[in-house]
């Protein structure tokens, strides 16, 4: 028999029936479906826009995890986490909606996905997040804990003593971008918490961030989310 391995998630949403094709089998899959399989697994739907189809990469349930680690079940030592070939779980048109609406922001769909994975099974799932866990290695915490410093990613290569290239190999293959892009992403994101959160002045959250130059920080945080820093905290005033 075979062992099944996952090197990333894979997530279909199924709106309408389809097929899913894996070790040489083929599953019928129904509509409203959510499936949840590895990065191998080919999908055959009958309307290739009709749904989702996401892939999840091992930083990013590094990630993931640290979000809902609230939700998940205490780990069962008795025996060893055996990934299956796939999950299938039926969803309510209203959730297919609600998942096809937050297509447009990555870390709240996973979010949102996960949670709803965890609700149906929470057991499966709270196994296979601590598998991509115990998976990430030192480079991935190390990057979760400094990507706020304001290193370029020469110096990131530096610190961990790999070569700049085989830092972008590193990012491509555990977060699917480059480590320029994803340290960007990662600053805005923990920028907008800040603004959100707390009364800091901006330019001091722009170098809480890791952002060297404040016009920087504004420029690139108006194209990532369509507004100003100070335009993002008055829509709580």
């Amino acid at each position: 028999m075979r062992v099944f391995f996952m090197s990333e998630i894979q997530v279909i949403l199924f709106r309408q029936a389809g097929k899913i094709h894996y070790q040489g089998h083929s599953l019928a899959i129904a509509a409203e479906q959510l499936v949840v399989t590895s990065s191998d697994v080919s999908v055959v739907m009958e309307e290739r826009q009709s749904g989702l189809h996401l892939f999840c990469y091992p930083g990013e349930l590094h990630a993931l995890y640290n979000e809902v680690a609230d939700l998940l079940s205490p780990a069962d030592q008795s025996e060893p986490f055996k990934i299956a070939p796939f999950k299938a779980m039926p969803v309510f048109n209203e959730l297919s909606n609600v998942i096809e609406q937050l297509k447009g922001s990555r870390r709240l769909l996973m979010t949102f996905i996960f949670t709803y994975c965890l609700g149906m099974d929470n057991h499966y799932f709270s196994g296979l997040l601590r598998y991509f866990l115990a998976h990430n290695n030192k480079m991935l915490s190390y990057l979760e804990v400094h990507f706020m410093q304001p290193w370029s990613v020469a110096r990131f290569a530096e610190n961990l003593q790999v070569e700049v290239h085989k830092l972008n190999l590193f990012f491509y293959k555990n977060y699917g971008t480059s480590a320029k892009q994803w340290l960007l992403e990662r600053r805005l994101n923990y920028a907008r918490h800040l603004l959100l959160e707390t009364e800091k002045k901006v330019t001091d959250i722009a170098l809480d961030s890791g952002f060297s130059h404040h016009s920087h920080f504004t420029d690139s945080f108006k194209k990532r989310f369509h507004c100003s820093p100070k335009a993002i905290r008055s829509t709580l005033a």
